[in-house]
C-alpha cells in the first residue's frame, strides 16, 4: 500500500484538495534526472521530452507550449511510422525527421511512450541514438514503477 499525503491549499475563497504520493514525486525527480543528465550527453540538443501515448508531455527539458507542441508531433510521427507494417516491414524503432538545419528523432519506449530529441542537423546521429537507446530504458523503468 502507497503511503499517500492529503494536502489541502486555500487560495481566494477557493479550495484545492488532493492526494500526493511521496514516492511518485521521488520518481518524477529520477526521471527529470535521467533526461537532464541524457542532454548533457547529447550536448547541442534544443529539446528532450518523454510522452505519454496520448501525446502529452510527462517530463522535458524546458516548460511551456513547446513541449506540448514536441510531444504531439511526436505522437504523430510515431502513428505514421506505424503504418509502415502495412507495407511488410518491420514496426520501426525511431523516427527521423529532418527539416532545414534540425532533426527530430522520435524514440519509442514501448507502451505509447514516446522520448524525442531536437537537435542541430549536424550532429552525431549514430551517437546519439545509442545515448537515447541506453537512456530511454531507464525512462521506461522508471514509467513502469510509476504506473
Amino acid at each position: 500500500m502507497a503511503l499517500r499525503t492529503r494536502t489541502t491549499e486555500r487560495k481566494d475563497a477557493v479550495t484545492i484538495d488532493g492526494s500526493i504520493d511521496p514516492n511518485s514525486i521521488s520518481t518524477d525527480r529520477g526521471l527529470a534526472r535521467t533526461l537532464e543528465s541524457l542532454a548533457s550527453e547529447i550536448g547541442g540538443v534544443r529539446a528532450l521530452v518523454v510522452g505519454d501515448r496520448a501525446g502529452l508531455p510527462i517530463v522535458s527539458t524546458f516548460r511551456g507550449p513547446t513541449s506540448l507542441t514536441t510531444t504531439a508531433m511526436a505522437t504523430l510521427a510515431m502513428s505514421a511510422a506505424t503504418k509502415v507494417t502495412g507495407l511488410n516491414l518491420p514496426e520501426p524503432e525511431d523516427i527521423l525527421i529532418e527539416a532545414g538545419g534540425w532533426c527530430v528523432l522520435v524514440q519509442l519506449l514501448g507502451g505509447g511512450y514516446t522520448l524525442t530529441c531536437v537537435l542541430p542537423a549536424d550532429e552525431n546521429l549514430g551517437l546519439i541514438k545509442l545515448a537515447m537507446k541506453a537512456r530511454g530504458r531507464e525512462i521506461r523503468e522508471i514509467l513502469d514503477e510509476m504506473m
